[in-house]
């Protein structure tokens, strides 16, 4: 059975990297994606950075595949998410004693759409659901027949899996009660000085990665005055100090009844009501039959789940992906569990495995993010015509936006001379003056021109710069032929960018021919029809919601796939519409719009109020002598 288990999950890893490679982001992102995508390949990682396994991994791709950064990095989560997925089917044997079970287990997260979501862009969760899955498949062994050798290869795994991410704790409370319950001569025999010393031992090998990190406070312009002032500093940089304070456990009670909404929407968004079903029938399956078991899943599950419940940042939903995992492993053996009062173990796993089949084909067009190029586009357009030799480019973007640029000045044009705008203000007259003498010109951002103007009054006048063109949302709308199909959605912006009714007023106008369309107060709206025409479709809620509309003869499919009360931050982004299968638009926060033809391929795409906005420039007037 261990050499079928292992060909089977070399099969699931086979199948799972073919679809994550298939619908793999080609390129750069904003957000944290873009920050690692820019640090790949460096040789200097600060605490700050953190994840050093995670780079050390990244740069071997970047060297293998001698692609573009972003590429590499890209797709060395598709390899780590593929792998994951095979080790899933070693663990779900482990548990459920069924191949067929593990397999369809294995396609279940797989397949869902989170985990997906994350398989195919530059982060650190597919290689952290990896070290879940290993250390999990490690302890089973062991117990099963306890062993030094096998104690320490877990012991080691463990601990190089901190060095992608920390939350490898959250293992720690069913880790211990699993060891300590299995111990095969007590719980008394893990606290023997042999254990402790090989414990001890494999922690302090899988900190030796951030040796790395803790070298290059040494390398920067204000190196620490000595090793115990250069400790405090990498803690609280790697353990993200400032940031647990304000976040971790700091929920408000007021919005506790929303995110357990927002949990179950989750839920239903990665498996359906299948998965928790079955999840709950494997609880009750190991707890019949093995109930150590039982205690570490369960342990593990709610560990994850009430972290991430209580974690207060805008991308909750990827902190659900370890407890996830729990529920798809959990799985296998519930599907056992059917199988038997059914009396057919191998029909259980093979309809699972045609429910997770149907849910890929379903959700393939929404999460292929082959043809993704507006993180590239955005930027682009504002660095057009844009070099060090002539024009610097002052800049106070949206977080997510300064991310991707600086990837995107550092491998795609470097040539793009930038600064913050923050960091320059102080001095922002001299460095003004000295590009002057120099005949190059100072170019702003809309939000850095504030910041200038704000600082410094009448003495800097600005003026658009003409290179740079940020057509109207309505122009975008207006001039394109009658009977074009479209779909124009409005989703609640984040705080710090706002909607512009009047001109969202324009684009309606010109898009219905002039038919009023009412817009409830909600988080979602959709409206789609054909230019010129009565709208087809109109809907806002306060919900996420899915509907399907028919435009002259083309099937339509409005997704609105977020949370907006706890989602700010959404790689995937916030819904989508498919049209003919075709991933026609990724909708984000603020507006989206596509026009697309009968294949459902884009015609136009617009954004409004959101990152994905066109960004005018301005430029500084010299002053004439």
């Amino acid at each position: 059975m261990r050499r079928s288990s292992l060909l089977a999950a070399a099969a699931v890893a086979i199948a799972a990297f073919a679809l994550y490679r298939a619908t793999l982001l080609p390129g750069m992102d904003f957000g944290d994606t873009g920050s690692f995508q820019a640090t790949v390949g460096s040789s200097l990682i600060t605490p700050r950075d953190g994840y050093p396994l995670y780079f050390a991994l990244g740069n071997l791709f970047l060297w293998t595949t001698k692609s573009e950064p972003a590429h590499a990095l890209n797709l060395a989560s598709a390899v780590q998410a593929a792998l994951a997925c095979g080790l899933i089917v070693l663990v779900g044997v482990e548990l459920s004693g069924s191949i067929a079970a593990a397999v369809a287990a294995a396609l279940l997260f797989a397949t869902s759409y989170t985990f997906w979501s994350q398989s195919i862009i530059a982060e650190v969760y597919a290689l952290h659901a990896l070290f879940v899955a290993l250390t999990l498949w490690l302890v089973l062994r062991w117990a099963e027949r306890p062993g030094v050798g096998r104690l320490t290869l877990f012991f080691a795994a463990y601990a190089l899996g901190f060095g992608n991410h920390l939350s490898m704790i959250l293992l720690a409370p069913g880790f211990t009660i699993f060891l300590l319950a299995s111990a095969p001569r007590g719980w008394r025999s893990m606290f023997a000085p042999r254990v402790l010393a090989l414990a001890t031992g494999c922690a302090l090998a899988g900190a030796l990665p951030y040796a790395w990190n803790l070298r290059a406070f040494w390398l920067l312009p204000a190196p620490p005055h000595n090793m115990f002032d250069a400790l405090l500093r990498f803690w609280f940089d790697v353990t993200k100090v400032d940031w647990r304070e304000t976040m971790v456990l700091q929920v408000p009670t007021a919005i506790i009844g929303d995110h357990v909404a927002m949990y179950a929407f989750d839920l239903g968004q990665q498996f359906g009501w299948i998965g928790p079903l079955l999840g709950i029938a494997g609880l009750v399956q190991l707890a019949r039959h093995h109930w150590r078991h039982a205690v570490l899943m369960f342990t593990l599950y709610i560990a994850n789940v009430l972290f991430a419940f209580s974690y207060n940042v805008g991308d909750t939903h990827v902190f659900y992906l370890p407890s996830h995992l729990m529920i798809a492993l959990l799985a296998a053996p519930g599907l056992v569990f059917a199988g038997d009062l059914i009396g057919r173990r191998q029909l259980a796993a093979a309809l699972l495995t045609a429910y997770v089949a149907v849910r890929a084909w379903h959700d393939y067009p929404a999460l292929d993010r082959s043809h993704d190029d507006r993180p590239t586009s955005v930027l682009a357009g504002l660095t057009k015509g844009l070099d060090d030799r002539h024009a610097i480019l002052l800049t106070d973007l949206n977080w997510q936006l300064e991310n991707g640029l600086t990837y995107f000045a550092k491998d795609i044009r470097p040539e793009v001379a930038h600064a913050g705008m923050p960091a320059v203000i102080l001095y922002a007259p001299t460095l003004v003056a000295d590009n002057a003498a120099i005949d190059r010109d100072v170019m702003l951002t809309s939000r850095a021109r504030s910041t200038l103007a704000a600082a410094y009054g009448p003495l800097f006048p600005t003026a658009p710069d003409p290179e740079v063109a940020v057509p109207s949302l309505a122009a975008m709308v207006r001039d394109l032929p009658d009977g074009t199909r479209y779909v124009l959605c409005i989703l609640k912006p984040t705080g710090e960018l706002k909607l512009e009714w009047d001109e969202i007023g324009r684009a309606l106008a010109a898009a219905t021919g002039g038919v009023r369309v009412a817009i409830p107060d909600g988080d979602y709206f959709a409206v789609a029809g054909m230019r010129g025409r009565t709208p087809t479709f109109a809907l806002g809620s306060n919900r996420p919601f899915r509907r399907s509309v028919d435009l002259g003869g083309v099937s339509v499919e409005v997704r609105m796939e977020s949370w907006l009360a706890a989602d700010t931050i959404r790689r995937m982004g916030f819904g989508h519409v498919i049209a003919a299968r075709h991933h026609t638009l990724i909708v984000e926060r603020g507006v989206s719009f596509a026009a697309f033809d009968a294949d459902g391929q884009p015609i136009r795409t617009a954004y409004a109020s959101n990152i994905f906005a066109p960004q005018p420039r301005y430029l500084i007037r010299r002053r004439t002598p």
